[in-house]
């Protein structure tokens, strides 16, 4: 079960970076035919949402099979958090790009959660039994909304960005 969730998340990461190029082509791509750029960025756009949704699914059976696996939330080592952090980041663009429909947004998010699953790896993946201190509802109501709420701010300070530069006058 260990070895199915650490492929899932594999799974995962490489979609997620099928979806920054395809984000990629949504904005730049459309240089490099003549044609016309909303509908360019619109079909592009919503192939990388497709994208992020299926590697968000993908991570979310990582969380699901690991959970199942340690008998704990995952969420108790810094290789756990750290990647619950960049589903938390996935999750959040996938809702601010069903409100806004920002392609620009994407191409910001997904690298970003890219670098954050792939900054996990540097840690331990072992799953470990918890320790005493940790053996508390608390590990998975206290973590999991903390991830999640720091997640949520970093697509929303990343949203927050791109909005800046587009109505702020950069020459002044």
């Amino acid at each position: 079960m260990a070895q199915l969730s650490s492929n899932l998340l594999y799974v995962a990461f490489f979609i997620y970076f099928a979806a920054s190029i395809v984000f990629a082509i949504s904005l730049f791509g459309r240089k490099w035919r003549k044609s016309d750029e909303e509908s360019h960025a619109k079909k592009w756009g919503m192939w990388g949402f497709i994208l992020s949704t299926v590697g968000f699914l993908f991570q979310l059976s990582y969380f699901i099979t690991r959970w199942i696996a340690a008998g704990h939330a995952p969420v108790s080592n810094l290789f756990e958090f750290t990647t619950f952090f960049g589903m938390a980041m996935v999750f959040a663009f996938l809702i601010i790009y069903l409100i806004y429909r920002s392609n620009v947004i994407g191409v910001f998010a997904m690298p970003v959660a890219i670098i954050v699953i792939a900054y996990a790896s540097v840690f331990p993946s072992d799953i470990q039994p918890l320790i005493p201190a940790l053996q508390s509802n608390w590990l998975k109501i206290h973590v999991t909304t903390a991830a999640l709420g720091e997640g949520i701010l970093a697509i929303s300070f990343a949203a927050g960005l791109v909005y800046l530069v587009k109505t702020v006058n950069q020459k002044k």
